[in-house]
């Protein structure tokens, strides 16, 4: 029988585990849906318009405040004017010889040429768009402000054309939606805002309202409470204001989220090509170009975290130690130690009768 006092923890484990398996595969799932990253394994990227750095800081209370919670880098410089060179290179890391806004239409490869052989999954969403999903998606400002109807491998593939989508200004449910589950929410997702949100027709402080009203959704999303995941704020020029750096056109860019550093600046020179080779690096993809290979990567913004970031990988965390415990403590009330079993079978001793004398 002492071959069945032995099995007894080895059951009281392995029944513990079947229990509770269901809530551990479902916890990991959450934890594992986006291809695994370096930095981040969802994306969210979000283009303003036609600021420099100092006056967003300056007007923008809440991009400040952003900036001073997670991190900025002061040192992050636009390319080109007008807007759709540095749309371009966002994309594409490169002009492709773009000089003007509505003058480009790019055949070289991008950044979606690279997901999709990665198993990369993306949206882009511009606010208040027609043709939905469609190749006949039509922005507000068209494609100068939207990159990806400037490149023919994408506006004239029907597969690509479905996963460029309309969102309603100024609350945007449908782009926040697609941060709801994180089993289906894409690795990558772009926001292009309208002209009155991105404080292009507006004023820094329209921008600033709209930002302060749609990002707390963001980093409230099961996506961003969840998974590591990565919020951009960029502006995709400004007024020529020189970088500490050297860059030409200084830009407010900041990172947000679980995985970012927090109350970081980092002065060192970045660019709209840093932001491509970043993405590149994240989840090594083959640079598009020398522009983007040769850029420097944004690595120092990000913390390192791997699995254990978020709830749902804190609660897989949990279960598992509850796992081991509970098998310890029902294993130890059902087998006895040896001491305890050792001194239940010993025979009591009876004291020997005092003979009398």
């Amino acid at each position: 029988m002492r071959t069945g006092r032995t099995a007894g923890p080895k059951l009281v484990v392995l029944t513990a585990i079947l229990i509770l398996s269901p809530a551990l595969l479902s916890t990991v799932h959450v934890a594992t849906a986006a291809p695994a990253g370096k930095y981040f394994d969802h994306l969210v990227t979000i283009v303003m318009e036609n600021q420099d750095q100092n006056s967003v800081l300056s007007d923008g209370h809440y991009q400040s405040s952003l900036a001073a919670n997670y991190s900025l880098a002061t040192g992050y410089s636009a390319i080109a004017h007008p807007s759709e060179p540095n749309y371009c290179v966002m994309l594409g890391a490169s002009t492709s010889g773009c000089s003007d806004n509505g003058a480009c239409c790019n055949t070289g490869p991008n950044l979606i040429d690279r997901f999709e052989p990665a198993g990369i999954t993306w949206k882009a969403f511009a606010e208040d768009a027609d043709g939905s999903g469609t190749c006949s998606f039509n922005p507000p400002r068209g494609g100068d402000h939207f990159p990806f109807l400037l490149y023919t491998s994408i506006n004239n593939n029907p597969g690509r054309c479905a996963n460029m989508l309309t969102t309603s200004s100024p609350r945007d449910p449908e782009f926040v939606t697609s941060l709801s589950d994180p089993a289906s929410a894409p690795s990558f997702i772009w926001l292009t805002p309208n002209d009155n949100d991105n404080s292009h027709d507006t004023s820094i402080g329209t921008g600033d309202h709209y930002l302060a009203r749609l990002v707390p959704s963001i980093l409230a999303s099961s996506v961003f409470k969840n998974t590591r995941a990565a919020l951009f704020i960029v502006y995709d020029e400004g007024n020529d204001q020189t970088c500490h750096s050297g860059g030409p056109d200084c830009v407010y860019a900041s990172w947000s989220g679980p995985v970012v550093a927090k109350a970081f600046n980092s002065t060192k020179s970045y660019d709209h090509y840093s932001y491509v080779h970043t993405i590149e690096d994240n989840w090594g993809l083959q640079p598009l170009n020398s522009n983007d290979a040769k850029a420097a990567v944004m690595s120092e913004f990000f913390t390192g975290s791997s699995f254990f970031t978020g709830t749902g990988q804190w609660l897989t965390l949990v279960i598992l130690a509850a796992v081991v415990s509970a098998a310890v403590l029902i294993g130890w009330k059902i087998i006895p130690s040896k001491t305890t079993r050792h001194a239940r079978r010993s025979p009591r001793k009876h004291a020997s009768p005092v003979s009398s004398v």
